[in-house]
């Protein structure tokens, strides 16, 4: 189903470099902005240059996102730096959620949900039957 499952642990390891990715995707989406605004009003050669540049960071933002995705991660949305993190809890494949200015990976939710419905990393998943919790122990077990 997933390429790769994270740990929580490989999860927290990604971030810094998710960061450095996110803040240059960023940038380049600003900077193509600004020339497709730009556009209209240039002709000739000066017309080509910026239909090159345009081209340019068009590639730049689709190779980042063909990073991420080689990396095994989810870029949700590149405005609040909602990355999903596909990982196993308590047997069942879900993804582990990030929001950048989070310190760590403390969330995850679904694989059907999204930000929504995301939870603790400590709290029970209701989805689990209670035999199949993580940390949780039945009577007489």
């Amino acid at each position: 189903m997933f390429a790769r499952i994270f740990t929580k642990e490989e999860a927290d390891a990604l971030l810094p470099e998710l960061r450095r990715v996110l803040a240059q995707m960023r940038q380049n989406r600003q900077d193509l902005q600004e020339a497709q605004a730009r556009l209209p009003q240039t002709r000739g050669l000066e017309r080509r240059a910026l239909e090159e540049e345009i081209r340019f960071l068009l590639g730049a933002l689709e190779a980042d996102a063909r990073y991420l995705a080689s990396l095994g991660v989810f870029l949700k949305d590149l405005d609040q730096g909602l990355v999903d993190f596909p990982a196993r809890l308590g047997g069942e494949v879900v993804f582990l959620c990030w929001r950048e200015g989070e310190p760590e990976v403390a969330h995850y939710h679904p694989l059907a949900g999204g930000f929504a419905q995301r939870r603790p990393l400590g709290e029970p998943n209701p989805a689990l039957p209670p035999e199949e919790r993580p940390g949780e122990r039945r009577p007489g077990a």
